[in-house]
């Protein structure tokens, strides 16, 4: 409390003497944390809707989300310490923030403080429209959701448990697919407990965008008298035993078939995609219905009937599918879904093989490629087929039915027809023995059963990680896209767990029973889930801690001889007396990242593995380089005090040997001395594999480093065991941050020609050594290189941290993604990151537009209630007339545009004198209504220039006539971003709504693009583009011009389009008016000119304007 209390005192003067209100808050929260660091295991921040596991489950409804949290306390906490701390609470005015983000947008909220009898707490009310304003039925990614009490503080007392963010999910039930639908009859899960001791296994198909919701499948085997049929449950939570519901499916199915066909029906497997449910049974493939439907109800399907997939034998068959996440429908079309079967063996075989796309409603056979099957050694045994998003390509995995012990991966190219007829990179050939299936894993693709390879390159080459022992082989793969981890699964129960970018791997074992599955959810924990028919959820979970990695041992039979490079850095040489690895040796890249602990002492972390033989016919095969974490155990024997004499010496097998002699010793060497190793500074390190009479037969390490015949000084030698060492993951030593606040599997839309750049950035939680200062520890990989151009740049800190900076720029105008990985490749399987995933889509932006933006800026209230006025007090805002309708080519009185501007349905529609005024001329928004208030106007359509929204538009711009060389200043907007003149190569054609034709572009900035580019597209486009620099149209008519504006196709993904509404006043008059009016004049002003020439030419004294006058003059009648 003396150190609480002088720091308090420090941080108050502070605020006094610069009346900071933030930094006395932050005192305050300095002692917060002092505090409550006195008393770690005393408080704890708890909200509502917890598991049990420090995580909660947040469903988002129509209503608004509401949560609670609060401050408890454990037991054997004083009342009084508990309200000093609340009080600090209270009175630093410190808030939990809550932040809610998936992979494309994120947002911020504040808790706030609610006083109540239990004390107290904080609440965060958060409406739906603040985190989405849809509600149709779509792929929606779930979203993540962290609370956070001291956000920006994490530096200032890492014990402090309060410092520990609180992490869960939250699902929208109002517009997650599958949880809209009624799968089938409801039925009990009690109603299944006869049937449990059929249960052969389960099956589960989890949704693609939100890893809490997954279909679950008991399989039953057949039994004559007991056949439950098709069963569904689904769940909405990960299986933590809410809102599970399930369903008979039997009838729906049969509904398909005869009675005698239904017999028997059983579910062999099934797979919720984006948009559909399918489920393979023994009497064929069922696809639900478009699962977007914005009709609900009892969910329907279909039985396809096509000539491949009714020739499959269903018994054996399985269904393939990546588990990609679209919430974009454009990209839909990357859904494809493959059947494989197989009957027989040997010439008997059948393998097939099917697919199909989105919307799944033509089947291609998928097939090797004409070089592979003109092969008559070959016949192929199609195991797994699957459509990689990012090369948009497939890969088909295959074995040779008469060498087992093969497998071939295909990569493919698909047309319109099905599969192209020859591979897009030739086949890669793996020997690999009970080949099982493969797994598309974040940024890696995975072959999996008795062994498991992994390729980094989608499919072009594999690198072996690990053999599995006889008995057992790897069954089923599962991914965690929360932490980037990867999670086999064995027969025998062991989990092999991995990491995005890394080759390496951890088991470990858990009993479970022959049914239950393993599930990762959407923040990334690992469940075993069985089922459970006495319970009203029919299933049980239990999470299993991935930490338990941290026991594996890695060791192997064989030594591994320490030769010192530098006094921090040493090479670990492996000596196999076991032949099972002639080839290859133990050493293999899976080491690297792992602590090889001697028994005697020392460790050494392993960074480097290299695999290439030392000298020929000797098994020194392989050598790791590590960093010195503690120095190499010494052992004290007395031979150490004696010099030592080497010779060369050469054994039966002409194998090279050094033969060492401890000088003056009456005993030297002895047996137990085997598999120790003189390490002499400079020099190579010699491996004692033989004793004879004293003198020690030994292998150099390094023979270069060892003049022969030498002498070593007592002094100058040491003695190391290395016949017994462990090795074990290493403890988390690495962080990875993302300086630009990238989140993990984060999806960045860029667009065409737009360049982006991401800067990352490493931390050790340690220094080894000055030499890895400048270490680049940071790698980089992406699944289509191609699609974009990247460039990376390597550079470091003042405190020696590893800096990588992507330059990222979109080059190629097409549909396009790629996943980019950042890691570590020394991580840890210990760090909960080891890497940072993003997706690079190239597609439209979010809210990109095109704006035309006039010279004097005209707010929305101006539009709508305003007068505004230009520099020459003209107004600048013209007031249209209700249901006007603009001039045609035929005249001013008929309007032949289906536009009616202004509308109101209660009054009459002016200018429809002629047939072609009446027949056109239709409502939008006011169609059907009575009144201009039953439109739907709002202000937002009102301000809006579209042509669709015409019924509203009231007002719009005003220019005088004649409108020559009008400016069109047109910018791309886009949202979070300034906006930037549109120029080349945005070229734009100019049409006109109402086709009017007294309008031309007379103005544009031609430049050699623009003319090439109307060369070379002369035949494709119909209109003349041009560039929207310089642009400007002059008008030589009146009233209402409506000009739309669009970016040509080629040049970005999405359709830019901006309409400019303008009407010319004070324009001359329409014919024949004019003509008329002038006639007239002229014929007045030639009158009068005569007059006057009579009146100045006539004598006024001749009375000949008298009698002119009293001829012309009419007497009046008389009574």
């Amino acid at each position: 409390m003396i150190g609480l209390s002088s720091r308090m005192l420090q941080c108050g003067f502070k605020a006094t003497h610069y009346s900071n209100k933030a930094l006395l808050q932050g005192c305050l929260i300095l002692a917060i944390l002092l505090l409550g660091g006195q008393h770690v295991e005393g408080q704890e921040l708890v909200c509502t809707n917890m598991d049990g596991r420090n995580h909660f489950r947040l469903f988002l409804t129509l209503a608004d989300l509401v949560m609670d949290c609060k401050l408890v306390r454990h037991p054997g906490i004083t009342d009084q310490h508990y309200k000093d701390i609340l009080k600090l609470y209270a009175s630093a005015g410190v808030l939990p923030k809550m932040e809610i983000y998936n992979s494309t947008n994120s947002y911020a909220f504040d808790f706030k403080l609610k006083l109540s009898q239990e004390g107290l707490t904080w609440r965060v009310i958060v409406p739906r429209n603040n985190i989405t304003a849809k509600t149709a039925v779509a792929p929606i990614d779930q979203w993540h959701v962290e609370v956070n009490m001291f956000q920006g503080y994490d530096a200032l007392d890492s014990t402090a448990i309060l410092l520990r963010s609180l992490t869960g999910t939250l699902l929208d039930l109002t517009r997650e697919p599958i949880l809209q639908w009624f799968l089938g009859e409801g039925i009990s899960s009690y109603s299944l407990y006869p049937y449990w001791g059929l249960l052969m296994k389960i099956q589960v198909a989890q949704s693609p965008c939100a890893g809490d919701v997954a279909v679950i499948a008991p399989i039953f085997a057949y039994h004559p008298e007991a056949v439950p049929g098709v069963i569904l449950s689904y769940t909405n939570n990960a299986f933590l035993g809410r809102g599970a519901l399930w369903f008979n499916l039997t009838n729906t199915l049969c509904s398909f078939m005869t009675a005698a066909g239904c017999n028997g029906l059983t579910l062999i497997d099934l797979k919720l995609t984006n948009c559909h449910l399918f489920l393979l049974t023994n009497r064929g493939l069922f696809i639900s219905q478009d699962l977007l439907s914005p009709v609900t109800g009892f969910l329907s399907f279909t039985w396809p009937n096509n000539p491949i997939l009714n020739q499959m034998n269903y018994d054996t068959a399985t269904i393939w599918y990546s588990g990609n996440c679209q919430t974009n429908a454009l990209y839909f079309s990357d859904d494809y879904v493959s059947v494989v079967s197989n009957t027989g063996v040997g010439p008997n075989l059948v393998s097939m093989c099917a697919f199909s796309g989105y919307p799944f409603t033509h089947w291609y056979p998928c097939l090797g490629s004409d070089y592979d099957l003109s092969n008559p050694y070959y016949i192929p045994r199609y195991l797994a087929f699957l459509y990689d998003r990012y090369q948009q390509t497939a890969l088909l995995l295959s074995m040779n039915e008469f060498d087992w012990q093969t497998g071939m991966v295909s990569m493919f190219n698909i047309g319109k027809t099905g599969l192209d007829s020859r591979t897009k990179v030739p086949s890669t050939t793996i020997a690999i023995e009970g080949l099982e299936g493969m797994y598309m894993g974040g940024n890696q693709i995975f072959l999996y059963g008795n062994q498991l390879w992994v390729s980094d390159d989608r499919g072009a080459k594999f690198h072996h990680l690990l053999t599995m022992p006889q008995s057992d082989r790897i069954v089923d793969m599962v991914s965690c896209p929360y932490n980037n981890m990867v999670v086999g699964v064995t027969t025998g129960g062991t989990i092999i767990v991995l990491r995005a970018g890394l080759h390496k791997y951890s088991r470990f074992f858990i009993s479970k029973s022959t049914p239950a599955f393993l599930y990762c959810d959407h923040i990334g924990l690992l469940t075993v889930v069985d089922v459970d028919f006495t319970t009203d959820i029919g299933f049980i979970s239990k999470t299993i801690d991935p930490t338990i990695i941290q026991n594996d041992d890695h060791s192997f039979p064989g030594y591994l001889a320490p030769q010192y490079i530098t006094p921090s850095t040493v090479l670990l040489y492996e000596y196999t007396f076991d032949l099972a690895y002639p080839e290859f040796g133990y050493l293999r890249e899976v080491h690297r990242g792992k602590i090889v602990t001697f028994r005697q002492g020392g460790q050494v972390l392993i960074t480097d593995v290299y695999r290439d033989p030392l000298l020929p016919g000797i098994n020194l095969k392989t050598c790791a380089k590590g960093d010195l974490l503690e120095p190499m155990g010494l052992l004290h024997e007395a031979i150490q005090d004696f010099p030592l004499f080497y010779e060369e010496a050469l054994a039966e097998n002409n194998e090279f040997f050094v033969q060492i002699t401890v000088l003056g010793h009456p005993i030297g060497f002895e047996d137990r001395h085997i598999s120790m190793a003189v390490v002499s500074p400079g020099q190579s390190t010699l491996l004692i594999l033989q004793v004879m009479n004293g003198i020690a037969l030994a292998w150099s390490t390094m023979p270069s480093w060892l003049p022969l015949p030498s002498t070593i000084p007592p002094d100058s030698w040491l003695l190391v065991d290395t016949s017994w060492f462990r090795m074990l993951e290493q403890p988390c030593r690495h962080k990875l941050q993302s300086l630009d606040k990238l989140r993990n599997h984060a999806l960045v839309v860029i667009n065409v020609h737009e360049t982006l750049n991401f800067t990352f950035k490493t931390f050790m939680s340690d220094t080894l050594s000055s030499a890895e200062r400048y270490k680049k520890r940071m790698s980089v990989v992406l699944t289509n290189p191609t699609g974009f151009r990247v460039n990376v740049h390597h550079f470091w800190d003042k405190t020696h941290n590893h800096m990588l900076t992507l330059n990222i720029f979109s080059h190629l105008c097409k549909k396009g993604m790629t996943m980019v990985t950042v890691y570590i490749p020394e991580a840890s399987l210990m760090c909960n990151m080891t890497s940072i995933t993003f997706t690079l889509q190239n597609a439209c932006p979010e809210g990109l537009s095109i704006v035309y933006l006039p010279s004097q800026p005209i707010s929305d209230y101006e539009w709508l209630h305003g007068d505004p006025e230009d520099e020459n007090e003209d107004r600048i805002l013209y007031n249209l007339p209700v249901n006007y309708r603009p001039p045609s080519k035929l005249g001013v009185l008929i309007p032949t545009t289906e536009h009616i501007y202004n509308a109101d349905p209660s009054k009459p529609i002016p200018r429809q004198h002629y047939p072609v005024s009446k027949n056109t001329g239709r409502y939008k928004q006011c169609a059907g209504k009575a009144s201009v208030e039953e439109c739907g106007c709002t202000d937002s359509l009102r301000v809006s220039p579209l042509a669709i929204y015409s019924d509203c538009r009231q007002r719009v711009l005003r220019k005088i006539y004649p409108l020559i060389n009008f400016n069109v200043t047109l910018f791309l907007r886009r949202v979070n971003h300034p906006d930037q003149p549109l120029r080349s190569p945005y070229f734009v054609t100019v049409t006109e709504v109402n086709n009017r034709t007294n309008w031309a572009v007379t103005g544009t900035q031609t430049t050699s693009t623009l003319a090439k580019m109307r060369e070379l597209l002369n035949t494709v486009y119909n209109q003349t583009f041009f560039n929207p620099e310089g642009l400007q149209i002059s008008c030589y008519g009146t009233e209402l011009f409506h000009f739309r504006i669009s970016v040509i196709p080629g040049v970005v993904l999405c359709d830019l389009v901006d309409e400019i509404q303008i009407f010319v006043d004070k324009g001359p008059l329409g014919f024949p008016a004019a003509y008329v009016i002038s006639c007239i004049t002229a014929i007045g002003l030639g009158g009068l000119l005569m007059l006057g020439l009579l009146l100045k030419t006539a004598n006024p004294s001749s009375g000949v304007l008298k009698t002119f006058w009293r001829k012309n003059k009419v007497a009046p009648e008389s009574n």
